[in-house]
């Protein structure tokens, strides 16, 4: 009897062992949100190209007084001397080429030197633009409002992005007769690239820094955006 109640306890241990377990009931939401920030810096970057038939040499005198005049000009809005910097220097040699016989003729030599200002006076953006297109620059090669560190902002995105999240999963475990469990993953995408947020102002060179027809820069807003994915248990 002993044996036959022994192999008995063996193999109902063994069915329950066996047993498959209950797999667990989920639910992946996503929740998304979004908010607005001003910008709090401007980049602007300014370039000066010189084109000389002969010398190099000269093409890069002419050049180096121009950029002097152009920092100075800058520089005498009140931007500080560290938020001046050269961002590209160059010198090449400038072809064209002759169809009629067949081969390369040399132009002259060019220079080019770009500038990048920083202000963070952003109302200050078109009266440095100006500036420097008066005091001489050939070339505007962008105007970016941006947010220095948009990381800062994120925060508020990320919790209202959760909650949105969670009001989702109650909504549809609540119309299909289910109960909300706890969130076992929750992960969430970055904006690619963190860094600085740009946005590109339009800017008309042809009028900027033209007397009393002014540039008008408008530094506008960001969205910054966040998105979670998060998976619940139901039951």
């Amino acid at each position: 009897m002993k044996k036959i109640a022994m192999v008995v306890v063996l193999v109902i241990a063994a069915a329950f062992a066996a047993a498959p377990e209950k797999p667990t009931r989920t639910l992946a939401v996503t929740g998304t949100a979004e908010v607005s920030v001003k910008p709090d810096i401007c980049y602007i970057s300014f370039g000066i190209e010189t084109l000389n038939k002969k010398s190099a040499r000269e093409a890069y005198r002419i050049n180096a007084e121009a950029m002097t005049a152009l920092s100075a000009g800058v520089l005498a809005t009140g931007i500080e001397s560290k938020d001046v910097q050269t961002s590209g220097f160059s010198v090449t040699q400038q072809y064209h080429y002759d169809i009629d016989n067949r081969r390369r003729v040399f132009d002259g030599y060019r220079v080019y030197h770009s500038l990048e200002v920083k202000l963070r006076d952003l109302n200050r953006a078109s009266a440095v633009l100006d500036a420097g297109m008066n005091a001489g620059a050939t070339q505007v090669n962008h105007v970016n409002f941006a947010v220095e560190n948009p990381k800062k902002y994120t925060t508020e995105a990320r919790v209202e992005a959760v909650r949105a999240a969670q009001a989702k999963a109650l909504t549809m475990a609540e119309l299909n007769g289910m109960k909300l469990g706890r969130p076992i993953s929750i992960s969430e995408s970055e904006p690619g690239g963190w860094g600085q947020y740009y946005a590109q102002a339009n800017v008309d060179v042809g009028r900027a820094g033209g007397g009393e027809e002014s540039s008008s820069l408008q530094p506008g807003e960001f969205k910054l955006t966040r998105t979670v994915y998060i998976t619940y248990e139901i039951q």
